[in-house]
């Protein structure tokens, strides 16, 4: 059986911001868009992670709503590359409990994110062909 490959389940439309973006405009992208996380880019690669519960640990540790987003963002960034098994971006999510995984390419470049549920349509997909 091949394996299913993250480049066939990723998202390439990924939603970025800066590290100028300020907290309001990345909360107000993320309930327009109905995302959970946005990936925040420096020359076109990934430098950090704003999820949902980014966002509430900065309010409730009294952060305005101006604060930029390189105040708030998760920098120890977990990134997969595209060519990469879908088990390991799963395995990466486990280890290291977070639901989204920026991918990239060889060059280090942003080309998508994948999510939990992603994982879940890919798993789906393994045993539907196991049939």
């Amino acid at each position: 059986m091949a394996e299913e490959i993250v480049k066939e389940y990723m998202k390439s439309s990924v939603v970025t911001v800066n590290k100028n973006t300020i907290l309001y405009e990345i909360a107000k992208i993320m309930t327009e868009k109905n995302i959970g996380s946005v990936i925040v880019v420096e020359n076109g690669k990934p430098v950090g992670i704003i999820t949902e519960r980014d966002i509430v640990r900065a309010i409730g540790k009294g952060k305005k709503l101006d604060t930029k987003a390189e105040e708030i963002m998760t920098v120890s960034l977990i990134t997969i590359k595209e060519d990469s098994p879908v088990t390991g971006a799963l395995a990466l999510m486990r280890q290291f409990n977070i639901r989204h995984l920026p991918v990239v390419n060889d060059k280090g470049e942003l080309t998508g994110i994948i999510s939990i549920r992603d994982i879940a349509r890919a798993v789906d997909d393994m045993f539907e062909n196991l049939e």
